[in-house]
């Protein structure tokens, strides 16, 4: 396997194990909505660091959500129906993980982080051609 197809595969590995994570915090009885908005916003980094890393575009150390769908929109322009949607997600990579200022996410903010997160996630798995099918190079 080539460390291209490799490097997209975790990516995609990671995302979708953040997504999981996400899922299984809101189904506890007290879910921490904190948590599963911060992993639906890592659940989207990645997915859309997988796409750049498939396309080779090399991408600077960054949490901003609306950043890396502009970068995808140059690849497939289609993606920028996530642009507000995924713009709410940056806001739970740092903001809602520490305190002074903090912002509170509900179970209804939550939820739409994980839907926006799924989106743009299956949106990219759709926008790759099939991994094990990729000619070794």
């Amino acid at each position: 396997m080539s460390p291209k197809v490799e490097l997209v595969r975790e990516w995609l590995t990671l995302a979708d194990d953040n997504l999981r994570i996400a899922e299984l915090t809101m189904k506890d009885s007290e879910p921490v909505c904190w948590a599963a908005a911060f992993h639906c916003q890592q659940a989207a980094e990645k997915s859309l660091k997988a796409f750049l890393a498939y396309h080779e575009r090399h991408v600077e150390k960054t949490h901003d959500i609306e950043f890396l769908l502009g970068l995808c929109m140059t690849i497939v322009p289609d993606i920028e129906k996530f642009i507000d949607a995924g713009g709410v997600l940056t806001a739970y990579a740092i903001e809602s993980r520490y305190p002074a200022p903090r912002i509170e996410v509900n179970k209804l903010q939550a939820r739409e982080a994980i839907e926006t997160a799924r989106s743009i996630y299956e949106f990219i798995l759709k926008s790759l051609p099939d991994l094990e099918k990729l000619p070794q190079e």
